[in-house]
């Protein structure tokens, strides 16, 4: 059995004899043997792979779906397309997992558009552990992942379709396994390619963000901690060759087709419209606003347990994890302006830091399992009966909204509401029978409760107030179908959004805004057109509407954006007169 020591001031060393912890100070912890890691990862799954499919496609999801298909019609999976025309918003390596997995199970769906999200989602859980292992024992470990896990950011999107997911797992691998190589005494040309490859692979999943998150974090550590040589390294050549040898190997075939500016734009495309709105107060109050959205919203509730570090006690305890901390906080503060100076930066860009802000939390919890005995220890379980007492208020409220409240999208079923609030109770119980313990089980057992029950309230009453709120775009897209001919082909004037296409299907060739009648084809007589104002669209043709489709993500009275889809008549009238004359 394993001794692990606490130091409690004024009391001496105490050793204790525990069979479930590693030391901190273990170079290798084998983590596939400690029930805490599959324990951990058992609730990762639970809270984000149920209803994984329950939401219809929103967002940016059904644009990589759609450019995942067109590549898989094609054959061409260098230059990502939408209608046969070339998208500059991203490279495509999440593309290329969605269509790998169309391509296995042979359908467009819901579960190949979001499986990659959430296998990355438990992947970067596994990877926080195992991550702060390098110096907590599993109690952190512990701490960490589930925070991860049930971050308020991450029960959002690590369940969708976006890039977010992927490319978090891929900034954290680059990151964090750098940093565990760099100090375990790993190979340095090893660790320079591990952290560069997985650098490169996350370029290619959204583009710059990724080198600045990468080297820009490890060049200032290595000179704050005055290993600056380093730079001069072979080794470090190697990373910045694998590196480009990664993103190359997309990069030429992507330049050799479409050019250099393209090749520039994949990039910037997206950055330049970060910098749309150049209004003072825009620009005022996202640096006001921003970093509330993040430490208050995004990575509630365990934020509050990073105020540990404002303690100078606690901060003097950190011992060997001083320098783990460092690299963290290094890379949380040297990459944060890439998304608080853009004024229309979204919180959610800032979620490939969130492991690392997860060992952060996990480290403060590792520092406060120290002093649980004596007063820094109220932090802790100030902390717990927050949460606790949260939970209970949160089964109360929704309690009484399932039965007071009128009828509305945002009331839950009653059901639903008991069983939730039922769950939310005996969590909250065990959370606040914990905040009475001072053991490291009890620690573990509180926030695998406080993750439970955060997970429990996302899965069940938030995902069913969004798909009350939802456009039912599949059953629009069904009647529109019986609606038109079976040989009917429909064209779009411009793009059509790609939410339309995804759930539409079939092949929608796009042709330019017609000026005169003449610019029709004369075979096209079912169109559609995106609007994203009131009124219907100005056409230099007869025709008559056929449907009007919202791809809204939510309902609203009026479409703040939706798909006409309509019939040419005068061409029908002409045809009708030929065959009177004739």
């Amino acid at each position: 059995m394993a001794e692990s020591c606490r130091q409690f001031p004024g009391k001496g060393t105490v050793v204790e004899k525990r069979g479930r912890e590693h030391s901190p100070r273990s170079s290798t912890p084998r983590i596939h043997r400690e029930p805490q890691f599959w324990i951990v990862l058992l609730v990762a799954l639970a809270i984000h792979f149920p209803r994984l499919t329950t939401l219809t496609i929103r967002g940016e999801e059904s644009r990589r779906a759609v450019i995942a298909r067109e590549m898989l019609h094609t054959g061409d999976w260098i230059v990502p397309r939408t209608q046969g025309q070339v998208r500059l918003s991203r490279p495509p390596l999440q593309n290329w997992l969605i269509a790998g997995l169309m391509l296995l199970t042979g359908e467009t769906s819901a579960w190949s558009v979001r499986l990659p999200g959430l296998i990355s989602t438990v992947l970067t859980v596994a990877l926080v552990y195992w991550s702060a292992r390098q110096h907590l024992s599993t109690t952190g470990a512990v701490g960490a992942a589930a925070a991860y896990a049930s971050f308020a950011q991450v029960l959002e999107q690590g369940r969708l379709g976006e890039t977010e997911p992927v490319f978090t797992l891929l900034v954290a691998a680059s990151l964090l396994l750098w940093y565990r190589g760099w100090t375990a005494g790993w190979p340095r040309s090893l660790v320079w390619a591990v952290g560069g490859a997985c650098a490169g692979l996350a370029m290619l999943t959204k583009g710059l963000q990724s080198p600045l998150y990468f080297f820009g974090p490890v060049w200032v550590y290595l000179i704050i901690s005055r290993q600056q040589r380093a730079l001069a390294e072979p080794a470090h050549g190697v990373g910045l060759a694998v590196f480009s040898m990664v993103v190359g190997a997309w990069q030429i075939p992507f330049v050799v087709q479409m050019g250099w500016e393209n090749g520039w734009m994949i990039y910037f495309w997206n950055v330049a419209n970060r910098f749309h709105d150049h209004r003072l107060t825009t620009f005022a109050t996202h640096l006001l606003t921003y970093p509330l959205a993040i430490g208050v919203v995004c990575l509630a509730p365990w934020s509050l347990l990073l105020l540990a570090f404002g303690l100078r006690r606690l901060r003097a305890a950190l011992g060997a994890r001083r320098d783990q901390a460092l690299f963290l906080t290094l890379s949380v503060l040297v990459t944060f302006p890439s998304v608080w100076l853009p004024p229309e930066a979204r919180p959610r860009y800032f979620m490939p830091l969130f492991p690392c802000i997860a060992v952060l939390v996990g480290v403060a919890m590792e520092v406060l399992r120290e002093h649980l005995g004596d007063e820094s220890g109220r932090l802790w379980r100030l902390f717990l009966r927050l949460a606790s007492g949260c939970l209970a208020l949160t089964a109360g409220v929704l309690l009484f909204s399932s039965w007071w409240l009128p009828p509305s999208p945002y009331r839950v079923p009653v059901g639903l509401a008991v069983l939730t609030a039922g769950a939310l109770v005996v969590l909250a119980a065990v959370v606040w029978t914990a905040s009475r313990l001072s053991s490291p089980a009890g620690m573990e057992r509180a926030v695998l409760a406080i993750a439970a029950g955060l997970g429990v309230l996302y899965v069940g009453p938030i995902i069913t107030i969004q798909k009350q709120r939802s456009e039912n775009l599949p059953a629009a897209m069904a009647t529109l179908q019986s609606r038109l001919p079976e040989s009917a082909r429909l064209v779009s004037f411009d793009h059509v959004h790609h939410l339309f296409l995804y759930y539409y299907g079939r092949e929608v060739p796009l042709l330019p805004w017609p000026q005169t009648a003449e610019d029709v084809p004369p075979d096209v007589d079912y169109f559609c057109v995106h609007l994203a104002h009131p009124g219907p669209p100005r056409l230099p043709f007869a025709w008559e509407e056929v449907a009007t489709l919202s791809v809204d993500r939510n309902h609203h009275p009026v479409p703040k954006e939706r798909v006409v889809i309509g019939r040419r008549t005068d061409r029908l009238n002409l045809s009708a007169v030929n065959r009177q004359r004739g």
